[in-house]
């Protein structure tokens, strides 16, 4: 445990405050260091002491405190710092590197930071924190990035470069999140049905970033159709061999490994499976994660079918080798769900749109809905589609019966 009391830092003020109200902003910063390291601060700018306190899960193993305006104290994986009434800075060192399981028992990186670039979610730069604010207090939120000379920065909420960035949002504690692609990157930027997709990837690594915005000028308007909310900006991180082999979703943008095939033997797509979480479906409840793998694989199957990626015949294949695989592997539907039982999600949600078909109701609906509840459970999706069917399901009864 240590508590700092130092004279509260010299701090830029971004948004104009109210002193009665007690509004303040916030600066997310944080600069690539030449080790696998970042210097992150946070810096409130305020006048009427609008935030009191902010509570930052913080693992000592992965952010070293250096110093900050105000009092502050790290114990216990938390960081809890009370900031002066006139703002001040909070400041940290945060371990970049970081590895994930493998399929086959081993572990790869799927954050990194070498000396041309870096590949890291902005929310392990910044993490989750619970604050405490005056009441009617209302937050600004910006992000500023720097590295070494001549590295770019991609984000969500586009390119950072020189001042900071506004990021939009509703939360008091708004800090940034999604992928970040830093360094000596190659990026190719386009509009796609309103939407700014960007997709980075470091230089010299081959990165087929023409091939995806080709592949997504066909497929993302089917996407956008399903789940009309899709964000405005899309960021697309590509990552080298080195790197964890498969795709990751995080908020507006997802990583993807550049062995990945846009389209796989089997006719799925991890690009479009991960798209599907991008638009809302990833949060499950209540043993709903076969729900969210399966609808993510099913809609990769579904949006090249109804964009005439693949034929019916060719959609019809790869169902039949979805049930082959989870009959071999005996897949059931489970929580967590991958493999052979996200192929039995696929085949019972498959059942389901036949079902709702026979009825006039798509499938769509039903992702809708889920995502308009804001929660994916075996409850509520047995919940949404009695509303839809005025009935309950057959499929559904049949599956998840006690």
């Amino acid at each position: 445990m240590r508590i700092l009391l130092i004279p509260a830092l010299t701090l830029a003020v971004y948004s104009s405050q109210g002193a009665e109200t007690g509004d303040f902003s916030l600066n997310f910063s944080a600069r690539f260091e030449q080790q696998p390291f970042a210097v992150a601060s946070i810096e409130i700018a305020q006048t009427g002491g609008g935030v009191k306190r902010l509570d930052l899960k913080a693992p000592a193993d992965k952010y070293e405190l250096l110093d900050a305006a105000g009092e502050v104290e790290q114990s216990d994986g938390r960081i809890v710092w009370e900031p002066p009434s006139s703002g001040g800075s909070l400041r940290y060192r945060v371990s970049i590197n970081q590895k994930r399981k493998t399929g086959n028992g081993g572990r790869a990186p799927d954050a990194v930071k070498t000396d041309r670039w870096a590949i890291v979610r902005l929310g392990d730069l910044f993490p989750p924190a619970r604050i405490r604010a005056s009441n009617g207090a209302d937050g600004k939120s910006y992000v500023s990035l720097s590295g070494p000379k001549g590295w770019s920065f991609e984000t969500r909420y586009g390119p950072v470069t020189g001042m900071p960035v506004p990021m939009p949002g509703k939360r008091l504690y708004n800090r940034p999140t999604g992928w970040l692609v830093a360094g000596d990157i190659g990026t190719r930027r386009e509009d796609i049905d309103q939407r700014i997709v960007t997709v980075a990837a470091p230089k010299d690594m081959g990165f087929p970033r023409l091939d995806i915005l080709t592949f997504l000028n066909w497929t993302l308007p089917e996407v956008t159709r399903v789940f009309p909310d899709f964000p405005k900006r899309l960021l697309i991180a590509g990552a080298p061999r080195e790197m964890w082999r498969g795709g990751l979703s995080a908020p507006g943008s997802l990583y993807l490994h550049i062995d990945r095939p846009l389209v796989s033997e089997n006719a799925t797509s991890s690009l479009l499976h991960e798209l599907v979480h991008v638009a809302g479906i990833h949060s499950a409840v209540g043993g709903g994660d076969w729900i969210v793998e399966g609808l993510a694989e099913y809609y990769s199957l579904l949006v090249l079918k109804r964009s005439g990626g693949i034929s019916r015949m060719r959609f019809d294949k790869a169902l039949h080798q979805q049930r082959e695989w989870a009959d071999r592997e005996n897949g059931v539907l489970s929580h967590p769900s991958k493999g052979a039982n996200t192929a039995r999600a696929v085949l019972v949600l498959h059942e389901l749109a036949g079902e709702l078909q026979t009825r006039g109701v798509s499938i769509d609906k039903v992702a809708r809905a889920l995502l308009e509840r804001g929660e994916i459970s075996p409850a509520s999706l047995q919940q949404v589609t009695e509303q839809l069917l005025g009935a309950p399901s057959t499929t559904l009864s049949k599956y998840l019966s006690d």
